[in-house]
């Protein structure tokens, strides 16, 4: 893990995963145990993979690159749940937009890691 993203990425995701958590709790409870779940594990698959990553070199880009996936589909979850009604707009715009940054995050961590390996194989 680079010493700038990676405890940055981490603390982003802790502090969405406490927002996320209790929205997903308000969710009807035909929806809970679906759609809310979803949701919530592929988040929290998401920062499973960022562990993954930010332990295991070899197989790094591999794994946030998994982690980039769970997290848009988490958004993608957030998005229909929100046209559903189950969450409010403001809701909404927290989670996507934070989500949006840890994106942004895992790719640039992503792009810094494909730099290094690269690097390393023209050595």
């Amino acid at each position: 893990m680079t010493k700038t993203q990676g405890p940055q990425i981490l603390q982003k995701i802790e502090a969405l995963n406490l927002s996320l958590l209790p929205v997903l709790k308000k969710y009807p409870k035909t929806e809970r145990y679906t759609l809310a779940e979803k949701t919530e594990n592929f988040f929290l698959q998401g920062t499973e993979s960022i562990y993954w990553g930010s332990y295991e070199k070899k197989e790094r880009a591999h794994h946030l690159s998994k982690a980039r996936i769970q997290f848009q589909m988490t958004g993608y979850l957030l998005r229909i749940g929100r046209r559903m009604g189950f969450t409010s707009e403001g809701q909404y715009e927290k989670l996507s937009v934070d989500l949006v940054e840890i994106g942004k995050m895992v790719s640039g961590w992503i792009k810094i890691v494909e730099k290094i390996e690269h690097d390393a194989k023209d050595v």
